[in-house]
């Protein structure tokens, strides 16, 4: 029964703020924090001790960092659930709610796992891509500053390596600020955030071999973490708090790859 759901929600983004939307719709209980990316569990841990046995708790794009009941349901789509031929994380709800899609909400989707290049194969107007990339932008928390600073960081902070990959410091936290705006100019784009926080959006062969980096790197520190999800196995994206050194970069896209 689905009344017996409930939901966590994780970061927002328009995709989340859409399932936000259906649960409201449906009259499913819902618990939203308004988190960022990355968000964990454990924010939730109260009101998981008051969870009914009955109640069937649903975990939406959160890392699983406490214990929790065995009934539970994850629905997420990054890492080793990501991927062109799995569901998203709104197809999986709106499933799980006997829901038929509408047109906003399959653009939703479509930019969630592919991004503008998602949208366009989906046969999305230009209208179309420009509001959904702008809600999502806005749901991530991006502000007119941002926005004047990814302008700024694409005239002032781009280097280019060879074979067109664009290493770019970047002025905003929100990387897809940056990405948006130059997202078919390159086929590697990789942004170093104030946070010091590395992104890679390009080709799914090195989002997995990044992954496979960062894994050998995580089992001997296990503060470092990472992400990745996106159209795979062809395209991706990969984050991480670890960051890869220019001459890093340079041997892998440069030496490597010559």
């Amino acid at each position: 029964m689905i009344f017996n759901y409930v939901f966590f929600l994780g970061g927002h983004d328009a995709e989340m703020l859409e399932i936000r939307n259906m649960l409201e719709e449906k009259k499913i209980l819902f618990f939203d924090r308004h988190l960022k990316w990355g968000a964990k569990l454990s924010e939730y841990q109260d009101e998981l001790n008051r969870l009914d046995k009955n109640q069937t708790p649903i975990f939406v794009e959160l890392k699983l960092d406490c214990p929790y009941p065995d009934n539970a349901v994850i629905i997420d789509h990054h890492d080793s659930r990501a991927g062109r031929d799995r569901l998203t994380s709104i197809e999986q709800t709106a499933q799980k709610l006997g829901i038929q899609m509408n047109r906003h909400q399959q653009l939703i989707s479509a930019n969630d796992k592919a991004h503008i290049r998602g949208m366009k194969a989906f046969g999305a107007t230009d209208e179309e891509i420009q509001t959904i990339r702008l809600l999502d932008r806005n749901a991530q928390g991006a502000t007119e500053k941002d926005e004047q600073n990814a302008l700024k960081t694409i005239s002032e902070n781009i280097r280019i390596f060879c074979k067109d990959v664009a290493v770019i410091k970047s002025l905003c936290e929100k990387t897809s600020c940056v990405v948006d705006r130059i997202h078919d100019q390159y086929t590697h784009i990789i942004v170093f955030s104030p946070d010091g926080n590395f992104h890679y959006f390009g080709p799914g062969e090195n989002v997995f071999h990044f992954r496979d980096i960062l894994t050998e790197i995580q089992e001997k520190n296990p503060t470092i973490e990472f992400w990745y999800g996106g159209d795979l196995p062809d395209v991706g994206f990969l984050g991480s708090n670890y960051q890869f050194t220019d001459e890093f970069l340079n041997d892998y896209f440069c030496v490597n790859q010559s």
